[in-house]
């Protein structure tokens, strides 16, 4: 019975220690795919289960294939990581997933021009639950200041992409400057606390 509360118990820690409290948002309530596979890669890294850890960080890179932002250099990390049984490197090489898979959103929104306002919101909420549910907790813990700017900008990123109002009222247009700033302004901070991410 030790044997399996005690790998329980410290996955919940680790948990807890990476995603800080998941009560902080009010975005839309669907999940990230690669947040799925972060929290399922803590649990099976945890209990020991390294096939499985490899399977996750394969699907991992293969959601990242033929976009922005490409994950296949973070593979053979985690097959080093794998290899040596770590479980805080592995915690953090998926956290790298998540952060690619943030950027992917924020940046796909820049390509398009937020021609689609509605795919544009709701992409850029996903990102903003995506950092909150995994990445806002080591950063709060390192620099609440920093905490606080990150979700700042991903509020001014949000404005950024204007609103076609009601009928047209209450229409703003986008401010692509804004939004570009706020875009580099939640990387650098992000990274400021996690420099080993890469992108």
């Amino acid at each position: 019975m030790h044997r399996i509360f005690l790998p329980a118990l410290a996955a919940a820690l680790l948990f807890i220690s990476w995603t800080g409290t998941a009560s902080a948002y009010s975005y839309a309530e669907a999940e990230d795919p690669m947040v799925k596979l972060f929290k399922s890669a803590i649990a099976a890294a945890t209990e020991g289960n390294w096939n499985e850890v490899s399977g996750l960080a394969k699907k991992g890179i293969a959601l990242q294939q033929n976009h922005i932002f490409p994950a296949d250099h973070i593979a053979p990390r985690i097959e080093n990581t794998v290899a040596g049984k770590d479980v805080s490197k592995t915690a953090e090489h998926f956290a790298n997933l998540v952060y690619l898979s943030i950027l992917e959103k924020l940046h796909q929104n820049r390509k398009e021009n937020f021609s689609n306002y509605k795919n544009s919101k709701a992409r850029l909420q996903l990102a903003y639950k995506s950092y909150l549910d995994v990445l806002d907790g080591n950063i709060k813990k390192q620099d609440a200041v920093r905490s606080s700017t990150i979700i700042a900008q991903f509020k001014t990123a949000l404005t950024g992409i204007g609103n076609p109002g009601l009928f047209g009222i209450g229409k703003k247009s986008p401010d692509m400057a804004k939004y570009d700033q706020a875009v580099k302004s939640i990387e650098g901070l992000i990274v400021k606390t996690f420099p080993g991410f890469s992108r």
